[in-house]
């Protein structure tokens, strides 16, 4: 169990010391989910609080550290001079309108209030599900080198972390626009197994693959006929994540369907490639450089839902190969 202890000192109006022994009293905020309050369930949100029955744990946040990403490392804050933390103990029971209302209820009232002096707050955000409207993202805060110091001087210290909880927040964005976030993205080959090419593109934690012909790319101009197939469920068009920072070694790798969190897949539409030549290079080389689009294409989700037609054409990328 995750407790906060009083060291060396007695506090002073409700610890105190019996026959010169020291007297050490714990604060436990193990139970109960972050709090915030109603209408702020955004990046904006700063401040955050957890209770348990008579006593609270209130973080004022550091503006603009939440954001709607993955985080490549934990973000973190400085307790003191970049967020607050407060520990408060109260008459009686207390509520969350407490801390949301514009003026707070005359009961219960602060017995006492002690701000930390010292700390770090880490923010660790990863995407956790993808629909067709929305991006939903989990921010996980840890505090860690807390040091709560009450106006007698006395301190507690914790050496372990408080695990402050999970928050949510969601952003709209529809499906197409999620693979219009790879546009920047470069392609990555996987390599050619029985006459496929796996091509991947992966941001943070997502990625996008594509399996298709190898003939796709031959070194040819196509000039005004481009080269097309149908896609079927031998080609896969993935997005998803599984919870940490990919690569695309770690993606053409292999990622276990249990770890992606969000998959989406084309069950029909055309692929359709083309083709331009540059001019031969001082050793005779020439590079090809393969536009490569989709068209018509129906995506569904891990569950086999449809999650929509696109009849647009959605350019997966360019993909460069040389005559060598």
């Amino acid at each position: 169990m995750r407790k906060l202890f009083f060291l060396g000192v007695c506090f002073t109006m409700f610890w105190s010391c019996s026959d010169g022994d020291l007297q050490i009293e714990a604060i436990d905020f193990d139970e109960g989910s972050i709090q915030f309050c109603s209408g702020q369930e955004d990046i904006e949100t700063t401040l955050f609080f957890k209770i348990n029955t008579s006593e609270a744990l209130i973080l004022d946040l550091q503006s603009n550290l939440i954001k709607n990403e993955p985080s490549q490392s934990p973000i973190t804050s400085s307790i003191g001079s970049q967020s607050s933390l407060t520990y408060r103990f109260f008459s009686g029971e207390v509520a969350s309108s407490y801390f949301c209302s514009e003026i707070p209820p005359a009961s219960p009232t602060v017995i006492e209030e002690i701000n930390a002096t010292d700390g770090v707050v880490q923010i660790i955000s990863t995407l956790d599900t993808v629909t067709r409207s929305t991006k939903t993202y989990n921010h996980v805060f840890t505090i860690t080198e807390v040091v709560l110091t009450n106006g007698s001087n006395e301190s507690i210290i914790d050496q372990t972390g408080i695990d402050f909880g999970d928050y949510e927040t969601s952003v709209e964005s529809s499906v197409g626009l999620i693979f219009t976030n790879f546009e920047d993205v470069s392609i990555d080959s996987c390599g050619v197994s029985n006459d496929q090419i796996v091509l991947s593109k992966v941001l943070k934690d997502e990625f996008l693959s594509l399996t298709m012909p190898i003939s796709l790319l031959e070194n040819v101009e196509t000039g005004d006929t481009p080269r097309e197939m149908d896609l079927s469920e031998t080609i896969v068009f993935r997005n998803g994540i599984s919870g940490s920072i990919l690569s695309s070694e770690t993606v053409c790798a292999g990622i276990d369907t249990s770890e992606l969190k969000n998959e989406f897949s084309t069950t029909e539409g055309k692929i359709s490639v083309t083709t331009t030549a540059s001019e031969p290079d001082e050793n005779a080389i020439v590079t090809y450089t393969h536009t490569i689009s989709l068209t018509n294409f129906v995506l569904q989700d891990m569950n086999g839902s449809s999650a929509g037609t696109f009849e647009e054409a959605y350019v997966f990328g360019t993909f460069t190969t040389t005559s060598e």
